[in-house]
């Protein structure tokens, strides 16, 4: 799109962000007026060349070296399950009692794999598989499948904080926290 004047101001021509996390963009134009964005939200991993992608925000390792990638921050990582999930199963206090449990698994829609569980430990960081009879690659899904009580969740706190806050999830092993991931 082209501005007032006819040109096209500085841009970003699109930018991913996790769904739903658009409260600052308002903020953003308020610094930064002359910024267009076409914003897109997707839990696909997207291609900045074929998509025509400037910027793109990613959770985690980046997969390939085709991009110049920079660390802004870090995203806390938060381990939960409804109240109904843990009234009817117990909740976990220990990792070996966690393996009992189900899960809600994320796939990696890129390559098709289970994503694994990621645990702090007095030996440092772990990963381990949890079974699970329920497997989603969409953000909404998943915490919808949680709030359902169709098993546990390990996901990232800015999507989980508020339901954490109004007591429709509960945090379960808080002494093993996941790991902050990379974004």
């Amino acid at each position: 799109q082209r501005g007032r004047d006819g040109r096209r101001p500085p841009a970003l021509d699109a930018l991913a962000l996790p769904d739903g996390k658009t409260r600052r963009v308002p903020d953003f134009y308020r610094q930064h007026p002359g910024i267009e964005i076409i914003l897109s939200s997707s839990d696909r991993r997207r291609n900045m060349l074929h998509d025509g992608l400037d910027c793109i925000l990613r959770v985690g390792e980046l997969d390939d070296g085709d991009y110049i990638a920079k660390e802004v921050g870090t995203v806390k990582m938060t381990t939960c399950a409804s109240p109904a999930y843990l009234d009817q199963h117990g909740t976990p206090e220990t990792m070996d009692e966690l393996q009992q449990h189900q899960a809600v698994n994320w796939i990696n829609s890129s390559n098709r794999q289970v994503m694994p569980w990621t645990f702090g430990t007095s030996e440092g960081s772990t990963e381990i598989e949890l079974p699970g009879r329920l497997v989603v690659d969409n953000s909404e899904a998943y915490i919808a499948a949680g709030l359902a009580g169709l098993g546990i969740l390990q996901g990232m706190n800015i999507f989980l904080q508020s339901y954490l806050d109004r007591g429709l999830l509960v945090e379960v092993l808080p002494d093993n926290t996941s790991p902050n991931r990379k974004l």
